[in-house]
């Protein structure tokens, strides 16, 4: 656990700062310096390249993770895994560059009508997609090797202030629309340089594949488990890109803007989760490897109860808030409120059941969560459907937060079942009543003229509420020494 921690808490400071980054630039910087069809550009371009990065790398980002232990060596260097690990983004470059280029005019077809703008810059998705495949590669290496920490600083900090440096040069008009989109796609590259600088100076990693030690394991193993896992990236990213990208059939790029900063408010609560999911991957495989069933359920009740005690003061925190914040946007923002409250609660759910997708798709039982996903991509694809045309960016946010009520329960139902795991105790309902009671003590506070003097005086109260019932109800008695006030034993 002192492993997890303290990368967890390195992960979490780093995210937080670049979370700051990200909201004053996706908050402030792009709506004010960009249109909502240049912002909803940007946004249509990650989310779709994204989604044909997760079948690039042929699933190896998941073989790194589950069975990296099996090839753990420094003195012979990982048997030459490192070399086997960078063929799998190669040839999906091939068999990815093949699909885009043979369905490239129906894709097209699709969008020229409402979102010509995406259609000029289609031909990007793929070198896009191909460096953010090698990144995913490189990043389950490193966090194989348990470095993370370096994984978000390029994540969070790093790509996001270059961005802001691009935005500012347009906005400037020292580059035009085609530069600063074409210098966006090759500000991912900067990425992947760095990160294979870093990797070669902290573990050396060998090009040269031990074939026998490969043959002992099993080649086919890992093939046949990285393309089952293929099938499960793409339809886990399904169900957060799937959005935008059909808002964007349906509705000009200004809805997808405006739907990007709507949607995005709501990932600060998911931050802590991630965090800890980075470093929580690898202890979970390693846990399973070593048949070591009791770390796993000690990591498993730790995060649902700190996830969820966390995740509570910064859901009512942003949905007693959400109004006034964005009255500071330009006024095309205003009507995205609903679409962050829902986008919240979605959020809060999947913090508060803690590391679960950890446990099944590390696990033996893959494949049920394999099945659920796809289950939920086709559902997704319905619900999108169905709703986006008829209530625009509210459609999008329900879709969203149905899918992940089904999703969260059924896994909770997974790990019950196979692993006799149910983390939620006496802890978890005291939580959801400190939750309860400061939304309520937030939405008795008089209305007040100024946004940003509302927003301070309920952050207090909000704060000053949970923090303290917190203490009163002993939810979390160990960090109790960490408070001012508290006068010890």
């Amino acid at each position: 656990m002192s492993t997890i921690k303290k990368q967890g808490i390195q992960n979490a400071l780093i995210t937080y700062l670049g979370v700051a980054i990200g909201f004053i630039s996706l908050m402030f910087i792009q709506p004010n310096l960009l249109k909502p069809e240049e912002l909803g550009l940007t946004r249509i371009l990650i989310a779709a390249a994204s989604l044909l990065s997760t079948i690039l790398p042929l699933g190896i980002s998941s073989i790194t993770t589950r069975f990296f232990p099996f090839f753990r060596n420094e003195e012979k260097k990982h048997h030459g895994y490192f070399g086997f690990m960078m063929l799998f983004p190669l040839l999906g470059t091939i068999i990815c560059a093949v699909l885009v280029y043979c369905f490239r005019n129906t894709i097209v077809h699709q969008y020229i009508d409402q979102s010509p703008m995406f259609t000029y810059y289609f031909d990007l998705l793929l070198p896009l997609a191909t460096i953010m495949g090698v990144n995913m590669a490189l990043n389950a290496y490193s966090a194989s090797l348990f470095k993370t920490t370096i994984i978000t600083f390029l994540e969070g900090i790093l790509s996001r202030l270059i961005f802001i440096a691009l935005i500012v040069c347009y906005y400037y008009e020292w580059i035009t629309l085609s530069q600063f989109i074409y210098l966006f796609v090759f500000s991912y590259l900067i990425q992947t340089v760095w990160m294979c600088v870093y990797l070669f100076s902290v573990d050396r990693p060998s090009l040269k594949i031990d074939k026998n030690y490969f043959q002992g394991v099993g080649v086919n193993k890992l093939i046949s488990y990285g393309l089952f896992l293929t099938l499960t990236n793409v339809a886990s990213l399904s169900l957060k890109h799937l959005d935008a990208i059909l808002i964007g059939k349906y509705w000009d790029l200004s809805y997808v803007g405006v739907f990007a900063v709507a949607a995005y408010i709501s990932l600060i609560i998911e931050i802590p989760l991630n965090s800890l999911e980075r470093i929580s991957h690898t202890k979970v495989a390693q846990g399973f490897a070593n048949k070591d069933l009791e770390s796993i359920k000690k990591i498993y009740y730790q995060s649902v109860k700190y996830l969820m005690l966390i995740g509570g003061i910064l859901l009512v925190g942003i949905i007693c808030n959400v109004h006034e914040l964005l009255s500071l946007l330009p006024e095309e923002y205003h009507v995205g409120a609903n679409v962050t409250i829902i986008s919240c609660c979605a959020a809060f759910l999947n913090v508060s059941t803690g590391i679960n997708t950890s446990i099944i798709f590390n696990s033996s039982k893959y494949i049920y969560g394999t099945v659920l996903l796809i289950v939920l991509m086709v559902l997704a694809l319905i619900l999108n459907i169905w709703l986006i045309p008829m209530y625009g960016m509210i459609g999008a946010a329900m879709a969203t937060g149905a899918l992940a009520v089904l999703y969260n329960i059924a896994k909770f139902i997974m790990i019950l079942i196979f692993f006799k795991m149910q983390p939620y105790d006496l802890s978890s309902l005291k939580i959801l009543t400190v939750i309860l009671v400061s939304f309520g003590v937030a939405n008795i506070l008089p209305l007040m003229d100024s946004a940003i003097i509302s927003m301070i005086v309920k952050t207090v109260v909000i704060s000053s509420t949970y923090i303290g019932l917190t203490y009163v109800l002993k939810i979390a008695p160990e960090f109790h020494k960490y408070l001012p006030f508290h006068k010890g034993e």
